[in-house]
């Protein structure tokens, strides 16, 4: 799998000239070529060695620009997505301007007038993501602002709402595919 940044990916997209309709928006590409996962094998191996910052970013367009163009199957957003998110962009805005916080499922589906099974399949259809994965998301999306504004780790993950700098460091891991120290340097 492979975590980009949505802005960094529109700009690579704009360079190129091409037209990208359909695809720009999409949340969910699956490829099964053998072909295809072996370069990707090849350019993640590239990324997390000693190579330079330009060889890494060279290797990524270049894959992305062969992706974006490949054969993919994409996983389209349910027919009643844009009427989910009609009635979850207040509950989205109000989770992005609190940052960090944590809401459980039974009070986001409170404050959405739904169940929690609706909340989570609004959720899916409109982002991809249950509502936990999407917080998780945020609060990561958050650390890396912060990180590359040169914050403490230990404050990172305290601000966040992690249990502890060790857990910060897993979930940070486990999405940005390095630790939050090599992410800041």
């Amino acid at each position: 799998m492979l975590h980009l940044d949505a802005q960094w990916l529109t700009t690579v997209r704009e360079e190129s000239g091409v037209q990208w309709g359909e695809v720009a928006t999409e949340t969910v590409r699956i490829t099964r070529q053998p072909v295809l996962y072996a370069r990707f094998c090849r350019l993640n191996a590239l990324l997390f060695s000693e190579a330079c910052a330009d060889d890494k970013e060279a290797a990524l367009i270049e894959f992305i620009g062969d992706c974006d163009s490949a054969d993919a199957q994409v996983i389209a957003a349910a027919s009643n997505a844009a009427a989910y998110l009609q009635l979850l962009q207040p509950l989205l805005d109000m989770l992005r301007h609190e940052g960090g916080a944590v809401r459980p499922l039974a009070e986001l589906a409170q404050m959405a007038g739904m169940g929690r099974y609706q909340l989570i399949r609004a959720f899916r259809a409109v982002t991809g993501m249950t509502p936990h994965a999407w917080q998780l998301n945020q609060r990561i999306n958050l650390a890396r602002e912060q990180l590359q504004r040169g914050a403490d780790l230990a404050e990172v993950a305290l601000r966040l709402g992690f249990a502890d700098q060790s857990h910060f460091q897993r979930v940070f891991k486990a999405h940005a595919g390095t630790t939050p120290g090599r992410y800041r340097a």
